[in-house]
């Protein structure tokens, strides 16, 4: 999973990008395949997304922080209720 669309209505969670105290680190990939069944690992696509988001300033479902690399990427909040839904 961790094929992501970015929406504007009836997402599926909606997120605020945070660069202090995320809920998970996120890597961005650039291949697909690597995204496969990772909470912690996005591609974005507009072709038949697992996941649809909305960007939001407040009121987040998910506080997200993009990293550089894959070993970075994880959550912070291990008892979040999105854990394991995503990928």
């Amino acid at each position: 999973m961790a094929t992501i669309k970015t929406v504007n209505s009836f997402p599926d969670f909606k997120i605020q990008l945070v660069t202090s105290f995320p809920d998970i680190c996120v890597y961005l990939t650039d291949k697909e395949s690597d995204a496969k069944g990772s909470d912690t690992i996005w591609y974005f696509t507009h072709a038949f997304p697992d996941k649809k988001i909305q960007l939001v300033d407040s009121f987040p479902d998910l506080k997200v922080q993009y990293v550089k690399s894959k070993f970075e990427a994880g959550w912070k909040n291990s008892s979040h209720k999105l854990r394991n839904k995503i990928g």
